[in-house]
């Protein structure tokens, strides 16, 4: 449901013509879903306590889809790690089949597959073995419980902005610049459809809600942005890197993979982006193919990509870690390798004032 969603949300030209009897539905359902979510908000916001000794830092953001959260909170965790803090990760680990709970410590050894934790928590264990993790639908009960089975220093919540039952020490929203389209009304204010009518799962103002917002494209842009919804909050720059191309545990010479003529795939939220990142760093991509975020593979999805492979005459797959975890064990008929991004804060200082306050 959520792919055909972002087909008829991202659909353009000729194609939003065919998808507009679903635009027009999703504009009526709208405002009854929108209802719904605020009153599930409100519920929230008066069961907000405090039931734990650790510091809470929660990253998220309003809209639906990628907004580049994930390295984030890999480069969060290890900058706290090396700063000599105990860390855990709360995670719905969405996209997942078991609705069991998991609380994992640090350097476990036991196996847990994303049907169990879902994908992007699979991924980070592997990128991060000295963080525990705890893995539920209700995120206020796992920091509960991971605050008691896991004690650390800090906690850091998956996307925690509309978790308002949780009092937080900070509450971080990531935002892009790209998030406003151009103004189209006398008063600077930009039109943003609210879901499933749009990505906004709340409006621009709930962002007054945050501590600090990070910022993953133009600060400056987006700065001038804020302030025409007079919100006015710390705005830290975040880059996102490309930082190589593996297969397996071995990294790939630079002047290697520009050799390489991929078939690029991948189930995540930020695809376009991706693929941006990819071609300027000179890569020749053959053919690209985005399943959708959190997709769950299958055999039959590696007989499409070898016919998409060999149609595009490209030599090799190339997908992310988010992916690898999730692909069946028979293997391609063309060498995988797998993409690796890190996000990096521009003022290092961010993580001495995330352990203050």
């Amino acid at each position: 449901m959520s792919k055909f969603w972002e087909v008829i949300i991202n659909s353009r030209g000729k194609d939003r013509f065919y998808c507009f009897p679903f635009l027009f539905l999703f504009r009526i359902i709208a405002p009854v879903y929108q209802l719904f979510s605020r009153q599930n908000l409100e519920k929230r916001k008066m069961r907000c306590s405090r039931e734990w000794k650790a510091r809470v830092i929660s990253i998220g953001n309003i809209t639906v889809g990628g907004s580049g959260k994930t390295p984030i909170i890999v480069r969060l965790a290890r900058g706290f790690l090396a700063a000599g803090k105990k860390i855990a990760i709360v995670h719905s680990g969405y996209g997942r089949e078991s609705k069991d709970d998991f609380i994992i410590p640090a350097n476990s050894s036991e196996t847990f597959t994303p049907k169990q934790i879902g994908d992007e928590t699979a991924m980070m264990r592997l990128m991060l073995p000295s963080v525990g993790f705890a893995v539920g639908r209700n995120k206020k009960a796992m920091v509960i419980a991971a605050d008691r089975e896991l004690a650390p220093d800090i906690i850091l919540i998956d996307d925690g902005f509309q978790r308002l039952d949780i009092e937080k020490d900070v509450d971080i929203a990531i935002v892009s610049s790209e998030l406003f389209p151009e103004c189209d009304d006398k008063a600077g204010r930009k039109k943003l459809r609210l879901f499933p009518a749009g990505i906004l799962r709340e409006q621009i103002s709930a962002l007054e809600r945050a501590h600090v917002i990070f910022s993953v494209t133009d600060s400056e842009q987006l700065a001038s942005n804020l302030i025409a919804y007079s919100i006015d909050k710390p705005v830290f720059d975040w880059q996102m890197r490309f930082a190589g191309i593996y297969r397996g545990d071995k990294k790939i010479a630079d002047e290697t993979i520009r050799q390489l003529k991929p078939l690029v795939f991948a189930g995540i939220g930020s695809f376009g982006r991706m693929l941006e990142m990819i071609e300027q760093e000179g890569i020749p991509v053959k053919r690209s193919h985005n399943f959708g975020d959190h997709y769950r593979y299958d055999t039959l999805d590696f007989e499409h990509l070898k016919y998409m492979r060999e149609e595009a005459k490209a030599d090799c797959y190339l997908t992310t870690a988010k992916d690898l975890v999730k692909l069946p064990p028979i293997g391609l008929d063309a060498p995988l390798y797998c993409l690796a991004f890190d996000a990096t804060p521009l003022d290092e200082n961010i993580f001495s004032r995330l352990m203050a306050g």
